[in-house]
């Protein structure tokens, strides 16, 4: 599915997509209304992989934190990462899914 949403982040002057390269995850936010997330699973067999990417992109995050909001970067990093810890340890918390298990 493309999206063609005025919010959604440009790709104009980031890396060259080539016709081997997938979109494994895309996440929004709705002010007042959390997350939409959706995960390609079927592109990374392996859970651990899905992990690895995560921490890469949250070390982009942290780079791309400190560069707008002029936070030092390790900071930006512990912050982030001190934020998933704490939404993991709300394991109680419900997550509500639209398909379980597979995006097709």
């Amino acid at each position: 599915m493309s999206i063609d949403h005025p919010n959604a982040i440009s790709l104009d002057q980031g890396d060259v997509l080539t016709p081997d390269s997938v979109e494994v995850a895309r996440i929004w936010i709705t002010n007042g209304a959390g997350s939409s997330v959706w995960i390609d699973a079927g592109l990374l067999q392996d859970p651990t992989v899905f992990g690895y990417l995560m921490a890469d992109t949250i070390r982009h995050a942290a780079k791309a934190y400190a560069g707008t909001w002029s936070l030092d970067e390790g900071q930006a990093l512990q912050a982030i990462v001190d934020g998933v810890g704490a939404e993991l340890r709300e394991q109680f918390t419900e997550i509500t899914t639209i398909q379980d298990g597979a995006l097709n």
